[in-house]
């Protein structure tokens, strides 16, 4: 018996770290790592609330608390958008004519990501999936 549980304890040890290698793969992929790393250090020092993980302001980590979102919200409101609805699971926003999508999703239990996708986007991904 206390063998089968070590063998069992073994399977399940191997078992995650596959799937919390599978994920961080997900993420390297996905996302900027170097950006991710420089975002994760600089609210790990607790000195922002709100950082640009992209290339192109198009990537924000902030703490998953109350004061973190409320950054995100700031910056939006110091841009100009309105919140003007729900599409699908993302927020919908407009600034002048100029709807974005905010999607919003967890990392690592600790952190939101909302990532911005923009008309532009969608017009290029479409020509994409159609070619």
């Amino acid at each position: 018996m206390k063998k089968f549980l070590k063998i069992a304890g073994s399977v399940v040890v191997a078992v995650v770290t596959i799937i919390s290698i599978i994920k961080l793969v997900q993420l390297i992929r996905k996302y900027s790592f170097l950006g991710l790393l420089k975002g994760l250090g600089i609210l790990g020092s607790g000195d922002e609330d709100i950082v640009d993980v992209s290339d192109n302001e198009t990537k924000f980590l902030v703490k998953k608390s109350q004061e973190g979102l409320e950054a995100f919200n700031e910056y939006l409101d110091m841009l100009g958008y309105k919140y003007i609805g729900q599409f699908g699971s993302s927020n919908l926003y407009e600034h002048e004519g100029t709807e974005i999508v905010i999607k919003k999703s967890k990392l690592f239990n600790k952190y939101y990501l909302f990532e911005i996708f923009n008309e532009q986007y969608f017009e290029d991904t479409a020509d994409y999936i159609l070619a």
